[in-house]
């Protein structure tokens, strides 16, 4: 008998051992290490859920008062540190807000809160003109989640806002092939083909966009982005119509009534052109491209030269 105990104390302390060293071995891996929940980190949770809750209802104030006291009680919790984050953004301390994000993306936590703590790096970057760092961010989301839309289409937008619409392009098209009939990804397709002179992509895109929102509720963006890429495609009658459709659906918007006015001295109705025009001063009086089109209808030779007009006009 105390053979066969020894034999068992043996096996015993030798698996123990084996456990000890795999633990060790993977101790660079990632993975969620066993632990008790401390009493303060008990204590964090409800106080963490009801600043949540108060965000998810905009009671900011709330919000920001429950997640910073849960936040102190334990500020390994990514989503408690998310929240906060985002609720100090939304009440204009951006600095701060900015601080938490960043320290809450060093942290382990559930994949679908780090990509959101990255893409929301990459879109407030975005906010402040840093297009390179949302190149940054957006490269760490599809790292950690390639097969989600989410960071193809932040570091499109990137690319876009480096004046790069061709790869801007092809990360917005890797982005819908997971984020299918995705409105904003299909929009901003649209946009990019429109920029690179696709206008029989873009119309394409456009249209299948116009079809995705119900009947009289579509956005003037769509129609006037279709009526971009007629007028592109030098099919002003339809481009015409495609933007007095945008301007009755945007009335107090002067920048569709210059590309209106647009197409109509592209059309010689310098009557409708200046009507356009004025129409558009009266709603933004410094309006540089309304400026433009106004002289351009007494003097059309201006048009030629003026930077404020469509090329496609001149």
């Amino acid at each position: 008998m105390r053979r066969c105990d020894k034999r068992i104390c043996a096996l015993t302390l030798g698996l123990a051992f084996a456990l000890v060293l795999a633990s060790q071995a993977c101790s660079g891996c990632r993975s969620v290490p066993f632990y008790r929940m401390t009493r303060k980190a008990s204590e964090s949770l409800p106080l963490s859920r009801e600043g949540i809750a108060a965000y998810e209802r905009g009671d900011l104030a709330l919000a920001e008062e429950r997640l910073a006291e849960a936040r102190e009680l334990n500020d390994a919790d990514v989503e408690t540190c998310r929240y906060y984050g985002e609720t100090l953004w939304k009440r204009g301390k951006r600095a701060e807000a900015l601080d938490v994000l960043r320290d809450a993306a060093d942290k382990y936590g559930p994949v679908e809160a780090q990509v959101s703590i990255y893409s929301s790096l990459g879109e407030k970057a975005l906010e402040f003109g840093r297009p390179e760092q949302t190149i940054a961010w957006a490269n760490k989301t599809i790292d950690l989640s390639p097969k989600s839309g989410v960071g193809w289409r932040l570091r499109g937008k990137a690319y876009r806002a480096l004046d790069r619409p061709k790869d801007a392009l092809d990360d917005f098209l890797r982005a819908a092939r997971f984020d299918v009939d995705d409105r904003e990804i299909l929009r901003e397709i649209a946009l990019a083909q429109n920029e690179l002179g696709d206008y029989d992509s873009a119309l394409a895109s456009w249209q299948y966009l116009e079809g995705l929102y119900p009947t009289n509720r579509e956005p003037a963006e769509v129609f006037a982005g279709k009526g971009s890429a007629y007028a592109g495609l030098g099919l002003l009658v339809d481009a015409q119509e495609a933007y007095e459709v945008a301007v009755r659906s945007a009335p107090s918007d002067p920048d569709l009534r210059v590309r209106l006015a647009e197409v109509a001295l592209a059309r010689g109705d310098y009557a409708r052109a200046a009507a356009l025009a004025s129409e558009a001063l009266a709603l933004a009086p410094e309006n540089p491209a309304a400026l433009a089109l106004y002289r351009a209808t007494r003097d059309p030779a201006q048009i030629a030269e003026n930077p404020n007009v469509d090329k496609r006009f001149r």
